[in-house]
């Protein structure tokens, strides 16, 4: 928000000192003139910049931005959310359950988008990094430890009769861990990582 208010500012009347007194609301401090002289030459770069597919490899920090933006999107494609939107059915079934296919995806989409809704309020508390990393890392453990599950029922290594509910609290857990971070971070980033010129070739990659 900062970066395309100081373009703004630059493009149109030139102020620059409106520009620099946000840049200080948003920091909570007085000096900034470090990150304004920086956000500034940033800014004078990426408005004489062509936006042609060439910046976007050829020019370091748009090139890093591109990296970041394709990795988050792929981290939230392959976390699993798809895999438990898939078997929610059959997991639901080991718990006990009886329910229709229609009605345990509705069930699990109500779910994640309640959960979403309410960790905006969290990811804004917490700051994104730190509630990206979180949840890609709760994520993970949650994952890894159904896949164990059903490895071992697979192959039927033990008798897992007395741990049915197992699947459904990782399916709940995984939804709560998923919504901290994966599921909104990676899409605010998107529009942020980069100005509007690229912004395109970035989600035109990214959502490939």
């Amino acid at each position: 928000m900062t970066g395309d208010k100081l373009k703004s500012h630059m493009e149109s009347e030139g102020k620059l000192e409106e520009a620099k007194r946000s840049i200080q609301w948003l920091q909570r401090k007085e000096d900034v003139n470090q990150e304004f002289f920086s956000m500034k030459a940033d800014v004078e770069r990426q408005i004489s910049e062509s936006g042609t597919w060439c910046d976007m490899v050829r020019i370091p920090t748009n090139r890093n931005a591109l990296k970041a933006g394709v990795f988050v999107r792929l981290s939230q494609q392959f976390c699993g959310i798809s895999t438990f939107a898939t078997y929610t059915q059959t997991i639901f079934q080991k718990a006990g359950g009886n329910l229709s296919p229609q009605g345990s995806s509705m069930i699990f989409t109500g779910v994640v988008a309640v959960f979403n809704i309410a960790a905006t309020f969290f990811v804004a508390r917490m700051g994104r990094r730190t509630s990206y990393f979180y949840s890609l890392l709760l994520s993970a453990m949650v994952l890894l430890g159904i896949s164990i599950y059903f490895f071992i029922e697979q192959f039927q290594l033990a008798n897992l009769e007395k741990l049915n509910w197992f699947p459904l609290a990782a399916l709940i857990t995984f939804v709560i861990t998923y919504s901290l971070g994966l599921g909104l971070v990676p899409t605010l980033m998107l529009g942020e990582l980069l100005f509007p010129k690229h912004k395109l070739f970035l989600l035109s990659v990214s959502s490939e």
